[in-house]
C-alpha cells in the first residue's frame, strides 16, 4: 500500500511540474485572457494536490494514480501544442527583411553559359537606370572585383528599352532583379519571357523592410487596418515580387467586424515609390511592400497599421493542413486549368483553391470577379479556423504557418488582438468590398512601356473610403449595401 502511494505522490509530482510548465507556455504567448489564464493556473494546480490528497485506500491510490497519468499525458500534449504555437509566433513576427534576386542574364541559345565567359568575350551588360541601382551596382562591382575589369554597362530609361536592346544586340547581357522581369512579362509582347533567357550569375541580396514602424500614428489596438498581400511566386515569403492579392482588411474587435477590401491588381494609380507617376497597383511589390502600402494608403486616405504578406507555395499547405476549406462561389466556371467550380459551396484543398483565387480568364469582369473570390478564400479560411475542426490539425497548421507568413505585427500585438477576441466569444461579421473600374491601356511607369490597366471608379473608391471610415468609426454596414452599390 506504501509503494502504491509512493508511485501516486511521484505521478502527481510529475503532473504538478508539467501544469506549471504549461500554465508559463501559455503566459509566454500571450493569447490567453488575464482572467481565463488565472482560472487555468489555478484548476491546474490544484489538481495535482487533489490527487494526492484522495489516496487514502488502496482502490482511491490506483484511481489517483490512473488520473494522474492521464491528466500527465494530456498535459504533455498541451505543452507540445503551445509551444508549437509560441515557435510559430516568434518565426512570423520575427521576419522584418525583404529578399531580392539580381541576375545576369543571357540568350537562352547563347553558348556563353557563364560570366567568366561572358566577360573573356567583352560583352556588353544592360541595366535600367535608377532602378535597384544599389544592388545592381553591387554585383557589376563584384563583378569587376573578380575580374580585375571594367566591364562594359549600358543604361536604359526603362525595362522595355532594355528588352529591345537586348534583341537588337546592343547587348549582349543584362543585369537586373527577377521582380522587374516579372513587370516586363506583364506586357504582352513578353508574356514568358523568361523561358527565352538564362542566368549566368546570380546574387541573393537581404535587405530591412524600409518600413518606418517607430513613426506611425498612434492608434486603437481595437480599431486597425492590415494590408494582406499575395505575392505571385513560389517558396521564400519575404522575397520582393509583384503582389497579386492586395486586400485591405479593417477590423474592429469591439463590434466583431471585419470589412475586406479589394484592389485589382491593375489598377491604375500614383505610386509614391516612383515619385508619384502611374502604375499598375501589382508593380508596387516590386519595390518592396512598404511602395505597395503607401500606394493603397494614397488611394484610400488610411493608415495601413499592419501588413501580413503570403506566397502561393505557402497559401497551398496551410489549406490543406486545415482539411481543405468551403468556398462559396457566386457564379460557376471553369478554371484555364479545366478545373470546374459550382455556384454554392465548394470543398477545395489547396491547389484547388489557389486556382479559384487566381482565376481571372473564365470571367467578362476579369479582375474584378476575382478580387471576389479571393475575399470569399479568406472568408473560409477564418471560418475554418474559427471552427472545432481547427484543433484536429492544430500543430501542423501552426509548423506550416512558419516561413509561409511574413507581418510587421509583434508577438505582443498578435497576443492582444487574440485575447481581445476571445475576451468575448460572439461570432464575427465579416463583409467583402471590391473596387471597379474600366478597361484600357496606358503607360506603365515601372515597364516603360503601355500595358493593359484599370481605370478607378472614383465613386467606387469613395465608397471604398466611407466604408473604412464607418467600421473604424464603430458605425454599421451590411453586406446588402455594399452589394447594391456594387451591382450599380
Amino acid at each position: 500500500m506504501k509503494a502504491i502511494k509512493v508511485v501516486g505522490c511521484i505521478l502527481a509530482a510529475l503532473q504538478f511540474v508539467l501544469s506549471v510548465l504549461f500554465v508559463y507556455l501559455l503566459y509566454v504567448t500571450k493569447l490567453i485572457p488575464f482572467k481565463w489564464m488565472v482560472i487555468i493556473a489555478v484548476i491546474m494546480l490544484l489538481l495535482p494536490i487533489i490527487i494526492v490528497m484522495m489516496m487514502k485506500g488502496k482502490k482511491s491510490s490506483y484511481v489517483g494514480i490512473v488520473l494522474s497519468v492521464i491528466m500527465s499525458g494530456i498535459l504533455c500534449y498541451g505543452v507540445f501544442l503551445v509551444n508549437s504555437t509560441n515557435r510559430t509566433l516568434d518565426t512570423v513576427t520575427d521576419s522584418k527583411t525583404e529578399v531580392e534576386q539580381v541576375n545576369v542574364y543571357v540568350s537562352a541559345e547563347d553558348p556563353v553559359d557563364s560570366i567568366n565567359m561572358a566577360v573573356d568575350s567583352g560583352y556588353k551588360f544592360g541595366i535600367i537606370k535608377n532602378s535597384d541601382s544599389e544592388n545592381v551596382n553591387s554585383i557589376i562591382n563584384q563583378i569587376n572585383s573578380d575580374f580585375g575589369t571594367e566591364i562594359g554597362v549600358k543604361e536604359y530609361d526603362s525595362v522595355y528599352d532594355l528588352a529591345v536592346a537586348f534583341e537588337l544586340d546592343n547587348i549582349q547581357s543584362f543585369i537586373i532583379n527577377s521582380g522587374m522581369l516579372a513587370v516586363l512579362e506583364s506586357s504582352d509582347n513578353y508574356e514568358n519571357y523568361s523561358e527565352t533567357l538564362k542566368v549566368i550569375m546570380e546574387k541573393e541580396i537581404e535587405t530591412q523592410i524600409e518600413e518606418v514602424v517607430e513613426e506611425k500614428p498612434a492608434f486603437d489596438k481595437n480599431r486597425f487596418c492590415m494590408y494582406i498581400s499575395g505575392i505571385d511566386t513560389y517558396g521564400s515569403v519575404n522575397q520582393k515580387s509583384r503582389s497579386d492579392v492586395n486586400i485591405i482588411a479593417v477590423v474592429n474587435t469591439e463590434t466583431r467586424t471585419m470589412l475586406l477590401v479589394s484592389t485589382p491588381r491593375d489598377y491604375y494609380v500614383e505610386m509614391p515609390c516612383i515619385s508619384n507617376q502611374k502604375d499598375k497597383l501589382t508593380h508596387a511589390g516590386v519595390f518592396g511592400i512598404d511602395a505597395s502600402m503607401a500606394t493603397l494608403e494614397r488611394l484610400y486616405d488610411v493608415d495601413l497599421n499592419y501588413y501580413l504578406r503570403m506566397n502561393f507555395s505557402g497559401f497551398e499547405e496551410i489549406v490543406d493542413e486545415l482539411g481543405g476549406i468551403d468556398v462559396y462561389s457566386e457564379v460557376g466556371f471553369t478554371a484555364i486549368t479545366d478545373d470546374e467550380f459550382q455556384q454554392g459551396y465548394n470543398h477545395l484543398d489547396g491547389k484547388h483553391a489557389l486556382t479559384f483565387a487566381r482565376e481571372r480568364m473564365a470571367f467578362l469582369s476579369g479582375d474584378r470577379q476575382r478580387g471576389n473570390n479571393q475575399m470569399a478564400v479568406i472568408k473560409a479560411i477564418v471560418e475554418k479556423v474559427e471552427s472545432s475542426d481547427m484543433l484536429k490539425n492544430y500543430s501542423s497548421v501552426m509548423d506550416s504557418l512558419a516561413g509561409t507568413f511574413q507581418t510587421d505585427m509583434t508577438k505582443d500585438e498578435v497576443g492582444e488582438i487574440v485575447q481581445q477576441m476571445l475576451e468575448d466569444m460572439k461570432s464575427w461579421n465579416i463583409y467583402s468590398y471590391s473596387v471597379s473600374g474600366s478597361d484600357g491601356e496606358d503607360v506603365c511607369s515601372s515597364l516603360g512601356a503601355v500595358g493593359y490597366v484599370m481605370y478607378p471608379y472614383e465613386s467606387d473608391v469613395s465608397f471604398g473610403k466611407e466604408l473604412i471610415q464607418k467600421v473604424l468609426g464603430d458605425g454599421s454596414i451590411s453586406q446588402e449595401e455594399i452589394n447594391e452599390h456594387m451591382n450599380q
